[in-house]
């Protein structure tokens, strides 16, 4: 079985190699991190993977076919660095697996891929929505990626893109379980940012559908960037309905240093009351084009049972020692891109 595995990597290397003057890329990110973290009882020091960014490697290309239009495809994996398995068992490339058509009227995608409420979450915080300092990376529920979708990205007219996307569920069919509607709107233009993105997906077992709704926006003055950001979920099947606030900054003291500081609130809708609320801030040094080193410092208030943890972009946090529990601590975490 592991020979399998390796013939199979070197057959898509020798691929890449030997297409690359047909525009087929290697690419991926591999980040790791220290954590030192306070999860009820004690401090507890471990090494995690995919902190700010989800460790991964994968083909991408596109094929000239005239008319200025292009076949695209992306095959994405994603991997933990620090013990070297599969971010998801079973799937090679979990992350994306797609291929599609684009030109000046836009772009077609048909395969597995990522979310615009994913996508589009780096609108919403000074933090990108990721590492431990992301009160929105911690307090959000929503479907990350769908497969078997078919999404249509519009070009961009006057800062604005829309995207929409129809999942045609695991078994097939717009009501199986897995199937989704999905859409968003950006804006970029000038010291203004902003976005809203919405999902509805069955859940497994087709017994309701699970909505994600999210908007934010963003003003640089000069060097600084204000962000504000909102999202709510609605998945009736766990009994979650609530809303998420967040308010925050960051600043660019040189192009290769930031800082950002964040406040985010969660309130819950249900008789629970489950509440919760993040304060944290994040400094990043790049040392180079493709490698960087970052730093957080984060206090998380779960009221009642509520049990959110201080997580990363694609790692779930330690867990906690008991419900309502406050986790708080620190991350020290590098990041390298080819």
């Amino acid at each position: 079985m592991k020979l399998g595995r390796y013939a199979a990597c070197a057959a898509l290397l020798s691929c890449s190699y030997a297409h690359a003057d047909s525009g087929v890329t290697l690419y991926g990110i591999v980040d790791e991190f220290f954590q030192y973290v306070n999860t009820g009882n004690h401090y507890t020091a471990a090494v995690g993977s995919s902190s700010e960014w989800a460790s991964r490697f994968g083909l991408k290309g596109s094929e000239d076919i005239g008319g200025g239009n292009k076949v695209n495809f992306q095959l994405e994996n994603g991997f933990n660095p620090n013990n070297g398995t599969f971010a998801s068992t079973g799937q090679m490339f979990n992350r994306q697996a797609w291929v599609g058509l684009s030109g000046n009227w836009g772009e077609v995608r048909l395969g597995r891929q990522n979310s615009p409420v994913f996508y589009d979450q780096g609108y919403l915080d000074a933090f990108g929505a990721s590492t431990q300092a992301s009160g929105f990376s911690n307090l959000m529920t929503y479907v990350v990626r769908t497969s078997n979708t078919v999404s249509y990205q519009s070009p961009v007219i006057a800062g604005l893109q829309a995207g929409v996307y129809a999942g045609f569920g695991d078994a097939g069919g717009l009501r199986s379980a897995g199937s989704s509607y999905q859409a968003d709107l950006q804006y970029n233009s000038g010291p203004i940012a902003a976005t809203v993105a919405w999902q509805a997906v069955k859940n497994a077992s087709n017994s309701s559908t699970d909505t994600a709704v999210e908007a934010g926006a963003s003003y640089t003055i000069q060097k600084a960037t204000i962000y504000a950001g909102y999202a709510a979920s609605r998945w009736t099947d766990i009994n979650l309905n609530v809303d998420v606030y967040g308010i925050s900054g960051k600043y660019q003291f040189t192009p290769s240093v930031f800082v950002a500081l964040g406040y985010t609130a969660l309130h819950d809708k249900t008789a629970a009351a489950d509440n919760a609320n993040q304060i944290a801030a994040m400094a990043q040094y790049d040392l180079s084009k493709n490698t960087s080193v970052y730093g957080t410092i984060s206090y998380l208030t779960n009221h009642n049972q509520a049990s959110y943890t201080l997580a990363g972009s694609a790692n779930p946090g330690l867990p906690l020692a008991y419900p309502g529990a406050n986790p708080h601590g620190i991350s020290i975490g590098m990041f390298h891109k080819f």
